[in-house]
């Protein structure tokens, strides 16, 4: 957007944050300002992890005194916390913090991402506005989900009614946990705080209530709690333990094509962030460098040479990942050492010298 960015230094470690401004007025406008830093400053933000939503469905919000429009889902975060804020709030938010229409920017940011999570305070997750019966899920978890498991015969009292189990699992499958880029964001968080309208809870409540239920697998008292089965299995619960077993000093890095493997299903807008949103939690021999300019056949062969001896199994099923064909990935010997001296772009102009005169 002409004038509101100014450029990032891409020969640094620099951000672009968004100080929330507290609401003002009455007219629900929300309003804030950007700031400049390194990483290496130690400034203090708060990161938010949330999904994008309806790309058809925006707001407006003043940022620098212009107009810019977001889509509705951030609207909501940020028009909530303007209203419980008494000084501004400082933010790191992807849509908002990094020009999206500047790809050389973009590429410096997204390499950045990992330590963007690191490095901030605190990273909100943002699962959406209140619906339903979210409000009787968020009231659980922050009040009985850390409570012991209570001893009844041969084995345990309902830890909640059927309402709060059926709550319980409509919050662990909300769209927010399919999303591809919340899995480095909730991995690298060193403190989280979940959000569902205006109540929240940290994210020990909910590997409490992960243990919880994990106490009640082993012990097969299953079938006497409803909806515990879809909770323990929902994408939540996959968050949890990933997060856990990551941090666990134990846990070896894995490889780029095991969090293909495990997150292949998982959604996002952009096709290459099949690869781009798991490359900071992967071992650095097997890692890729996102770069946007790249097409998804360009990051299929990429990745395909970090695995050499992946095999068969492995490629087809990336293939299918990044959403190409047969022919998109057939290479012939002559091909694939090209592809390995030249850069991807010298190598698709040779091919197609080839496609064209021979």
């Amino acid at each position: 957007m002409d004038g509101l960015y100014a450029a990032l230094n891409l020969s640094s470690r620099e951000i672009r944050l968004f100080d929330l401004l507290p609401k003002a007025t009455n007219d629900g406008e929300v309003r804030g300002v950007f700031r400049y830093r390194t990483l290496s400053s130690q400034a203090s933000y708060t990161a938010l992890s949330y999904t994008w939503g309806d790309p058809t469905d925006v707001r407006q919000i003043k940022v620098n005194g212009k107009s810019v429009d977001v889509r509705k889902n951030l609207w909501d975060i940020l028009h909530q916390q303007s209203s419980l804020i008494s000084e501004p709030k400082r933010f790191w938010i992807d849509a908002l913090c990094i020009d999206q229409s500047n790809v050389h920017e973009r590429n410096h940011q997204v390499n950045l991402m990992k330590d963007i999570y690191v490095s901030s305070e605190e990273v909100y997750v943002w699962l959406g506005a209140q619906s339903d019966n979210s409000g009787v899920a968020m009231d659980y978890v922050k009040r009985k989900a850390a409570q012991g498991l209570k001893p009844k015969g041969l084995g345990f009292q309902s830890i909640w009614t059927r309402e709060e189990g059926k709550a319980l699992r409509d919050l662990c499958e909300r769209p927010y946990w399919r999303r591809m880029w919340v899995i480095q964001e909730i991995v690298h968080a060193k403190k989280i705080i979940v959000w569902c309208g205006l109540q929240s809870f940290t994210w020990d409540c909910v590997e409490s209530l992960y243990l919880k239920l994990k106490r009640l697998q082993d012990t097969h008292w299953f079938p006497h709690h409803e909806f515990a089965i879809e909770v323990l299995q929902s994408s939540a619960a996959v968050m949890v333990w990933q997060r856990a077993h990551y941090k666990h000093p134990e846990t070896p890095t894995p490889s780029l094509r095991a969090l293909i493997e495990v997150y292949r299903h998982w959604q996002c807008a952009d096709i290459r962030d099949k690869v781009f949103a798991l490359v900071s939690m992967a071992s650095p021999q097997t890692t890729v460098s996102p770069q946007y300019s790249q097409s998804a056949r360009d990051v299929y062969f990429a990745v395909c040479e970090k695995h050499p001896d992946a095999g068969w199994d492995f490629e087809n099923m990336l293939s299918q990942v990044l959403g190409l064909s047969e022919k998109d990935t057939k290479l012939s010997r002559r091909d694939l050492i090209e592809y390995k001296v030249h850069p991807p772009e010298m190598w698709f102009f040779q091919r197609r010298l080839k496609e064209d005169y021979w």
